[in-house]
C-alpha cells in the first residue's frame, strides 16, 4: 500500500507501508483559485458553502476552485462559529471589510432581501464577481441597476435560481427547443410550502414588506417565474391574485433559527406580504401562464413543479421527484394515443453525469447549488456572464412587481422588460 507523506512514519517502523513519491491535491498546479467571501450566516450559508466544497470533486475539469477566505455576518458570535463551522480561514462582522478585501475575488450574498442591493452594488463598485441569492432586490429598479452596474463593471454574476439547472429541466428545455413537443401553448407551475402554515410562528423579516419584498411570490414564486421565462420566453402580461391569510403573527425577540416559535406572551404584529399568490400570465408567443405558490400550503412540506403543454405532446417535472420526468407525446394519427412515458434521468441528461453514473437518483438542492457555483466559475474563466446572470434576475423582479400591481388594481398588467 502506498500512503502520503504523513504516514512515513508507520513505513519506517515497519508497518508495511512505503511513503508515496508524490503528493495527492484535489487540484492541479494550472487550477485558478478563486477566494469567496459570504456575506451572511444564516440558512443557506450552509447549502453555498457544502457545494463549494463538493466543486472540485464534481467538476475535476474546470479549471477553478474555490478558496473560502472569509465570512461575514453583523452579529460577531453567529460570524466567529459560522467560520469555524463552515471552514472559512477568517471572519468579521463588517460586511464592508469583506467586500472590499483585495484577497477577494466572488462575493457570495446570502443575507435578507433588503441587503442584496447594497452589498451587491459595492461588491461590484470593487470589482468582485457577485452570486447573490433570489429574489435578487427589493425592487425592479434596484434590479435593474445591479444588472448594469455588473455589466458596466464587467463582472460576472449569478442568481440562486438553483432549480434551472436541475437536468429534468434541462431536458424539458431540449424538448422545446428541438421541437419535440411542437408549439408551446401553455406553461403552468407552483411552489407550494408549509413551512408558514402555523399562525403561531413569529414575525420574522419574511413578513416585513420593506425587508423582504413580496412573500410567497417573491420567495418562492420567483423559482416558478424564473423556470417559466427560461423555458418558454419573457412573461409579457400578468393578472395577479396575492393574499394574506395569516394577518398577524407573533412579535420575534431574540435570534430566531428555522421553525422557532414566539414566546406565548408576545404581541401580534400585523403580516405586510402575501401568504398565498396565483398568477395568470401571457408569454411573448401568446402562451398561457398559471403560477401557484404558496408559503401555507398544509401537507405540502415543499412541492415545486412545472408543466409544459404543446402542439405535439406535454411533459411534467417535479422536484420531489426529480429523476424522472413524465412525456406524453401524440401519435401519428390522430386517434392513437400512446401513453404517458416515464424518462427516467441520467448520465446523458445535463449535468447528471458529474454526480451519479448510474440513472433514477434525485438531485438536491446543494447539489444544484453546485451546477450554479460551476456556471459562475466557468464565466468568470471565461470573461461572460453566467446563467441565471443578474439580467434574468431583473426580469423576475419586473414580473413580480407587475402581479403586485395587478393584485392591487384587479386588472392585467403589462410586464416591463
Amino acid at each position: 500500500m502506498c500512503w502520503n507523506s504523513r504516514h512515513a512514519d508507520q513505513a519506517a517502523n515497519g508497518g508495511g507501508t512505503k511513503e508515496c513519491s508524490m503528493t495527492i491535491s484535489p487540484t492541479t498546479d494550472t487550477t485558478r483559485r478563486l477566494r469567496v467571501a459570504l456575506i451572511g450566516a444564516g440558512l443557506m450559508a450552509k447549502s453555498h458553502t457544502l457545494a463549494y466544497g463538493a466543486l472540485p470533486t464534481l467538476f475535476p475539469a474546470l479549471g477553478a476552485a474555490p478558496e473560502l477566505s472569509v465570512l461575514a455576518d453583523v452579529d460577531d458570535a453567529r460570524a466567529e462559529s459560522g467560520a469555524r463551522q463552515l471552514g472559512f480561514s477568517r471572519w468579521t462582522s463588517d460586511w464592508r471589510e469583506a467586500v472590499n478585501d483585495p484577497e477577494v475575488d466572488v462575493v457570495d450574498i446570502v443575507t435578507p432581501n433588503w441587503l442584496h442591493y447594497e452589498v451587491a452594488m459595492e461588491a461590484i463598485a470593487a470589482g468582485k464577481h457577485v452570486y447573490c441569492e433570489k429574489p435578487l432586490a427589493i425592487t425592479a429598479k434596484e434590479a435593474r441597476a445591479m444588472w448594469e452596474a455588473a455589466r458596466e463593471a464587467g463582472v460576472s454574476t449569478v442568481v440562486g435560481f438553483s432549480y434551472l439547472g436541475n437536468p429534468g429541466v434541462q431536458l424539458i428545455k431540449r424538448l422545446i427547443d428541438d421541437g419535440t413537443l411542437g408549439d408551446v401553448w401553455s406553461i403552468k407551475g407552483h411552489f407550494v410550502v408549509d413551512a408558514n402554515a402555523d399562525p403561531s410562528l413569529p414575525r420574522t423579516w419574511h413578513y416585513e414588506r420593506s425587508k423582504a419584498g413580496l412573500g410567497a411570490l417573491g420567495d418562492i414564486g420567483s423559482h416558478v417565474i424564473s423556470l417559466v421565462q427560461a423555458l418558454g420566453g419573457p412573461i409579457t402580461r400578468v393578472f395577479g391574485d396575492l393574499a394574506t391569510v395569516v394577518p398577524q403573527r407573533p412579535e420575534a425577540s431574540g435570534a430566531l433559527s428555522y421553525g422557532s416559535k414566539a414566546a406565548a406572551d408576545a404581541p401580534l404584529l400585523p403580516v405586510e406580504n402575501d401568504d398565498v399568490a396565483t398568477v395568470l400570465g401571457r408569454l411573448a408567443n401568446g402562451a398561457s401562464v398559471v403560477i401557484e405558490a404558496s408559503r401555507v400550503g398544509n401537507g405540502h412540506p415543499f412541492d415545486l413543479g412545472v408543466e409544459v403543454f404543446g402542439s405535439k405532446g406535454s411533459v411534467r417535472f417535479s422536484q420531489q421527484d426529480s429523476y424522472k420526468v413524465e412525456l406524453f407525446l401524440r401519435g401519428e394519427e390522430p386517434a392513437v394515443f400512446p401513453g404517458t412515458t416515464t424518462v427516467t434521468l441520467g448520465p446523458g441528461h445535463g449535468d447528471y453525469a458529474a454526480f451519479w453514473p448510474f440513472p433514477g437518483v434525485t438531485l438536491g438542492l446543494h447539489e444544484l447549488k453546485a451546477i450554479e457555483i460551476r456556471n459562475l466559475f466557468q464565466a468568470i474563466l471565461d470573461g461572460t456572464q453566467a446563467y441565471p446572470s443578474f439580467e434574468d434576475g431583473w426580469r423576475v423582479t419586473e414580473v413580480l412587481e407587475a402581479a403586485e400591481r395587478s393584485s392591487r388594481a384587479g386588472a392585467w398588467e403589462n410586464v416591463s422588460h
